[in-house]
């Protein structure tokens, strides 16, 4: 396809893990040219590889909506998996996106429903740019991918490497002899990995029209079978206890007293999910070809190898 009938795509937030894994979905994909936003003119070899795969790479001041609009001129789309704990660079990048005559816009989710989203302090400032995608008159959507897959590769036999993504066991730690799971075991949780979440993203930025959420499922289960499912494959029992919804909210409290907001995060999460709030609507799975890995398969890749 002629580099002039591509769609053209800026990615902003590469390095991180699921930012890795995106970019390299994208540049994969023909039909797309991709351009990678980055904030040092220091090379990181990060980003040799995609170079290599055919993405431009631009240094960027996100402290100047000028700049931004400068280097986002004709560009269709703009992606973001930028954390907004400082809400100014995303702020002024909305701005810059609007001014350059950008299309579409997409903000930092990859998360669980915005109504469960909205009950963790950690994403109050995603809640509040949201009102400011809302009113930019700029198409949007919100990828919602539920819980990474990914994280229940910490501590396997196989090496992880998918991408660079900071892994740690939560909900399940498969290595562990005793856990605590959130609810009865038996809500439904939808969980994906970051290499298909980038699959996913590649493919929906190919669609005609978005609607305001594009959910994914790499598959929506339960603990309770992940539980059975990893039992049969590294060949044990799990010894399990099951805690309520209010028990990880007091957890929550007493945490975040101590100044430890990611531990307050993960109990308010686990709190949700004890609720039955893990699940997502599988959107792309529908409209698109993604053939996305499931639960089952994943631990069978990181924990089949027994040691």
């Amino acid at each position: 396809m002629s580099s002039l009938n591509k769609i053209t795509v800026v990615l902003v937030g590469v390095t991180n893990g699921l930012g890795y894994s995106i970019a390299k979905a994208l540049i994969a994909n023909p039909k797309l040219s991709v351009t990678l936003f980055t904030r040092s003119s220091e090379a990181n070899p990060l980003l040799k590889p995609l170079i290599e795969g055919g993405a431009t790479i631009k240094q960027v001041d996100y402290t100047s909506v000028d700049t931004l609009a400068s280097a986002l001129r004709g560009i269709h789309t703009v992606i973001s998996t930028i954390f907004p704990v400082d809400l100014t660079p995303t702020r002024n990048l909305l701005k810059a996106a609007v001014a350059a005559g950008v299309k579409r816009f997409v903000p930092s989710e990859f998360a669980l429903t915005e109504e469960t989203n909205a009950k963790l302090d950690v994403y109050n400032n995603k809640k509040q740019f949201w009102e400011e995608v809302r009113a930019s008159g700029l198409e949007y959507t919100a990828f919602r991918n539920g819980v990474f897959l990914d994280y229940f590769a910490t501590g396997a036999p196989v090496k992880y490497e998918e991408a660079p993504l900071y892994i740690a066991s939560f909900i399940l730690n498969i290595g562990a002899e005793k856990n605590e799971l959130p609810g009865t075991g038996d809500e439904k949780i939808t969980f994906t990995s970051v290499r298909d979440i980038g699959e996913f993203v590649s493919a929906a930025v190919l669609l005609e029209k978005w609607p305001e959420e594009l959910g994914m499922a790499g598959e929506t289960t339960t603990l309770n079978q992940i539980v059975r499912d990893a039992e049969e494959i590294v060949g044990r029992k799990f010894e399990v206890t099951y805690v309520p919804a209010e028990e990880w909210r007091k957890r929550a409290d007493e945490i975040g007293a101590t100044g430890d907001w990611m531990g307050r995060f993960m109990c308010q999460v686990k709190a949700l999910l004890a609720e039955g709030k893990g699940e997502i609507k599988p959107y792309l799975n529908e409209v698109t070809d993604v053939k996305p890995i499931g639960v089952k398969d994943f631990l069978k890749k990181y924990w089949g190898t027994r040691v």
